[in-house]
């Protein structure tokens, strides 16, 4: 009876796991997008409308692809930290000089 029981419980207690841990994997991406939307929008309020196209990375930085439309349309490509601080944030066609730098100099 004990071991039909276990063996009853196993898938349950195995799928728990797997649900757990999924959230605690997503946070990194998370932060990193939302810390990159504010970074778009910092340099670039008069955004009508943005889409997240890309997420990617590894341990060390979550690399986000934003598509924007304002006077035209653009690609915003940004690095975000594990932490979730901006590395990197770059306007494909550049946007001019002083837009471009890295949010690190700023």
């Amino acid at each position: 009876m004990t071991r039909a029981f276990a063996l009853s419980l196993a898938p349950a207690l195995l799928a728990s796991a797997l649900v757990a841990t999924a959230p605690a994997a997503a946070e990194p991406a998370q932060r990193a997008v939302a810390a990159c939307r504010a970074e778009l929008l910092a340099r670039l309020p008069d955004a009508r409308n943005y889409r997240v196209a890309d997420i990617s990375g590894n341990s060390r930085r979550t690399e986000v692809t934003i598509n924007v439309t304002a006077d035209q349309r653009y690609t915003f490509e940004c690095a975000a930290g594990p932490d979730g601080r901006v590395i990197s944030a770059e306007f494909n066609p550049p946007r001019g000089g002083a837009q471009q730098a890295s949010a690190a100099n700023r």
